[in-house]
């Protein structure tokens, strides 16, 4: 099982809700495609 710890930082209150469809994707998008090359990294 994968286990990996990720610390984020947070400026202000963030609200993805207010982001346009197509941006919330994009956020998603580019975090799972980053935790994946993080556990690649450790394989």
């Amino acid at each position: 099982m994968l286990n990996t710890k990720l610390d984020v930082v947070v400026v202000g209150t963030p609200d993805i809700t207010k982001l346009p469809t197509s941006e919330q994707r994009a956020f998603f998008e580019t975090l799972y495609a980053r935790v994946l090359e993080l556990a690649k990294k450790k394989e």
